[in-house]
């Protein structure tokens, strides 16, 4: 789902990739390396009931805006992997996986430290 909805900002212009890449990676994304969609929607207001008062309505509203599953082929793929060719050749690759996967593993790392700290606020 994700994955088409990105798709769909890059086809219709609304984003290219790397805001997209910048939204996912510094927008929610770090806290989903800790926490949930559910959880962290619960805790950015007073509870999940008072999330849905105040954001379902326009969540609902961008949801129903949303075209068709774009299909992953044509123009916008070109454009797409030309965008990622620009940032990351295909030669470097392997390099890129590899800083991808120390930063993996020193995510690990810190969240077998953050288990370990006390639960603040949930119940036992």
């Amino acid at each position: 789902v994700i994955l088409n909805e990105v798709w769909r900002q890059v086809q219709e212009g609304v984003l290219d990739v790397t805001d997209v890449d910048k939204v996912m990676s510094e927008g929610l994304g770090p806290r989903y390396a800790f926490l949930g969609a559910l959880e962290t929607a619960h805790l950015n207001a007073e509870g999940m009931e008072n999330y849905c008062e105040r954001y379902a309505p326009t969540i609902y509203s961008v949801s129903e805006s949303m075209g068709p599953i774009p299909r992953m082929e044509g123009a916008t793929l070109q454009e797409v992997h030309r965008q990622l060719c620009e940032r990351i050749p295909l030669e470097k690759l392997q390099e890129r996986r590899q800083w991808r996967d120390a930063c993996l593993t020193k995510l690990a790392s810190l969240k077998k430290e953050v288990e370990a700290m006390p639960k603040t606020g949930l119940k036992k």
